[in-house]
């Protein structure tokens, strides 16, 4: 595919900097063509993008709405093409790009609902008179970073909130996910969007940073690393509002079950889902030191080894497909080794499989227990790294054992057990006999510490797509009957 460009003012304009391609997961071969945006291509971006704020914002939400109905029945329409753009740009097995479509057209209606739930004006009389009136603004422009293993969703998650809000959004999308962003602007532009509120903005990471500090972009809304939020959180300083949404190194706790295979299934669902690229995906399995401990790692293993794994077009589809990038295999082979000259022992090698290709591996798990040293590191890819602990208390300081803070659950029949686990883990998703991947619609979506800075996504993300204004309104100025003290003549 031969990339139209960067979306500008509602037109399609080649960028100017030097030539950007993206490589298939699945055969190696170029998928898309491009260019990278210099600081010329985000100058005009930006101008344009101030310039259709105000008549963008001053639209009734309702109308601003329509427009993003639009788009999502566009969505809908060519749900088969965007799936399969997905599974050929990143490596998804067809069955899973299918959920993201779907993810993707669905998350207007429970934007539009806490929207009006969370940002609906307020307005009191008071006793002096006059009115004390609390009403939300949109933050202006705003830049999207979004992440590659969800080309689509992901930035939808920010673009759709941030619309409704009344800000205009620039896409710089991540350079492994640029062709599924051009073809859903394109869906943005037929849904008739006015130029200037929605823009594309194609290249690598040196684009994304001069355009996070260019000194009219009013705020960032980031899905990715920590390494890099880190760097987005620096430049933004406290000029600008900054959402993170990043990794972990999330921990799930397998305690009891009546049901081994249930619980072995949802940790399967937890861990290997997506090839382990989920920023919630299960990192560090916790099981007890006892025979249901030995029994569930023991079908953990057997069941992990009969995994399929393959390309996007095979029949009948496997349950993962291919990492993004031959280096991301190649970071997994490499800590694998390096765990096991620390102590780890391996129960499940993991192993590039390149008769179908490079970026192809095999899931893993190995245990680390006796590690004394252990990494805290997100891990992306399908591998587990097994913890064997004495008594609960233990399993939950491990699974607090971490400077990340995105997801952790517990597998548990004991009621009590979960609560207490609910009351002293660190992290902004819990779950309770429930994988750790996936998200609710109507519910908040983000973590603390490394993952996140306080501000989820999801239902909450409209929270910083505005800004409360308080304010009190007297419609004529009189002078009060009780002069202030120390006045006089009036």
């Amino acid at each position: 595919m031969i990339s139209k460009g960067n979306y500008i003012n509602g037109k399609w304009k080649l960028a100017s900097g030097g030539c950007l391609t993206a490589l298939s997961p699945n055969s190696g071969e170029v998928i898309w063509k491009g260019q990278n945006s210099n600081s010329k291509d985000i100058d005009e971006c930006v101008h344009y993008a101030t310039q259709a704020l105000p008549s963008w914002s001053a639209l009734p939400v309702d109308t601003r709405i329509e427009f993003l109905q639009n788009f999502v029945s566009l969505v809908k329409e060519n749900a088969v093409k965007l799936a399969e753009a997905i599974s050929m740009e990143v490596g998804k097995p067809l069955w899973e790009s299918k959920t993201e479509v779907s993810a993707i057209a669905g998350k207007l209606a429970p934007s539009v609902a806490a929207y009006k739930q969370r940002c609906t004006e307020v307005i009191k009389e008071m006793p002096s008179g006059g009115v004390s009136r609390t009403q939300f603004k949109p933050i202006g422009v705003v830049a999207v970073i979004g992440p590659y293993n969800f080309p689509g969703h992901m930035a939808n998650g920010h673009i759709i909130p941030a619309l409704i809000a009344g800000n205009t959004v620039i896409f710089k999308p991540s350079e492994k996910g640029s062709m599924t962003a051009e073809l859903l602007i394109e869906l943005w532009h037929e849904a008739g969007l006015p130029s200037g509120v929605l823009s594309l903005l194609q290249g690598d990471w040196r684009t994304g940073e001069a355009l996070i500090s260019h000194k009219s972009v009013n705020g960032v809304f980031f899905t990715g690393s920590y390494g890099v939020g880190e760097k987005i959180r620096q430049a933004c300083g406290s000029e600008k509002m900054c959402a993170l949404e990043m990794g972990g190194n999330s921990p799930l706790v397998v305690w009891d079950s009546s049901n081994v295979d249930a619980a072995v299934l949802a940790t399967i669902q937890s861990a290997f889902i997506t090839a382990g690229q989920r920023c919630s995906s299960a990192r560090r399995v916790i099981v007890p030191q006892n025979s249901f401990g030995e029994i569930f790692v023991k079908r953990l293993v057997e069941v992990a080894s009969g995994i399929t794994v393959g390309k996007y077009t095979d029949t009948p589809e496997p349950f993962y497909g291919a990492l993004r990038t031959p280096d991301m295999v190649d970071h997994i082979l490499a800590e694998q080794e390096q765990l096991m000259e620390m102590g780890g022992i391996s129960l499940l090698k993991s192993e590039r499989l390149s008769s179908i290709g490079d970026c192809f591996v095999s899931p893993g798990i190995i245990d680390i227990t006796a590690v004394s040293q252990k990494p805290d590191n997100e891990l992306i890819g399908p591998y587990i790294k097994i913890i064997r602990v004495t008594d609960f208390d233990e399993a939950i300081a491990e699974a607090n054992n971490t400077s990340y803070g995105l997801a952790a659950g517990v597998f548990t029949e004991s009621r009590n057990l979960y609560e207490k686990f609910n009351a002293q883990i660190r992290a902004g998703i819990v779950n309770w006999n429930q994988q750790l991947t996936g998200a609710v619609g109507t519910a908040p979506f983000g973590g603390i510490k490394k993952s996140g800075n306080y501000r989820p996504s999801g239902y909450f993300a409209v929270d910083y797509c505005v800004y409360a204004v308080a304010s009190i309104e007297v419609e004529k100025l009189r002078v009060p009957s009780n002069l202030p003290q120390g006045i006089k003549g009036m």
